[in-house]
């Protein structure tokens, strides 16, 4: 459930911690779980988000099953493979947004109790506009960040998982390029009231933070443990204190 220069903001911390990743390919399979073709209400996906996300049908991003991924697509991939970079950033992609379901999702709920009863799950489209406003501020304040260097700029790789789809993957790119790059009628330098820049780049390097130190000891996770957050601790796994934004 992060968001996509989040994910982004991830990537380049990993990248800073293990050089023997591919950047291009990293990048791209850092975003490659958010490659489905949305409806009008971006209520769907095409390929399912159940699908790409390996969950049920209807679950919340806190029953991904990272571990089938990893263990059905990564395990023994060697690192001097073209595809492991891909499919670390893929994997990595699946830890944090079952982390920020973790993290966010439970002070959210918290906080705003009476919102998210009365309007349901819409609500979060309020919250939303702080959160990628700061991805707008990020990129405006960033030049040299991957999302301009890298995921603007370079060929979609080749890379490929039989669930998903060329047209997808193409149609993904493209919009979040635009998205990002293209001048937009938006107030960044602002209060965040929802989230506010500090508590992302909390979430950014905690998830990084997490992410190198389960990478190493995913081998070791129970066979029949479906996520790798049984490598952490209570403590890493809490949420965070309100507020999370500036109000």
């Amino acid at each position: 459930m992060g968001t996509w220069i989040a994910h982004l903001r991830v990537a380049e911390k990993v990248l800073a911690a293990l050089p023997y990743l591919d950047e291009t390919t990293f990048t791209f399979g850092s975003l490659a779980p958010d490659s489905g073709i949305p409806n009008a209400d971006w209520s769907q996906f095409d390929p399912p988000k159940a699908v790409s996300h390996f969950q049920n049908p209807g679950e919340s991003e806190d029953k991904i099953r990272d571990m089938e991924f990893y263990r059905g697509y990564l395990q023994g991939v060697a690192v001097d493979d073209e595809r492991y970079s891909y499919l670390v950033g893929y994997y990595v992609h699946l830890l944090c947004d079952k982390l920020w379901v973790r993290w966010i999702n439970p002070t959210y709920y918290m906080v705003y109790a009476k919102e998210l009863a009365e309007q349901g799950v819409d609500y979060f489209w309020t919250l939303k506009k702080d959160w990628y406003d700061l991805d707008h501020r990020y990129v405006r304040d960033y030049p040299d960040s991957l999302f301009w260097r890298v995921y603007l700029r370079a060929p979609l790789p080749s890379m490929r998982l039989p669930f998903m789809n060329e047209r997808a993957l193409q149609h993904q790119t493209q919009h979040i390029r635009s998205f990002y790059s293209e001048p937009q009628a938006r107030v960044l330098d602002r209060a965040y009231p929802y989230l506010r820049a500090e508590t992302m780049l909390r979430y950014v390097t905690d998830c990084a933070n997490a992410a190198l130190k389960v990478l190493p000891l995913l081998d070791t996770v129970a066979e029949g443990e479906t996520s790798s957050l049984a490598l952490l601790s209570e403590a890493e796994l809490a949420p965070y204190a309100p507020p999370l934004g500036d109000t």
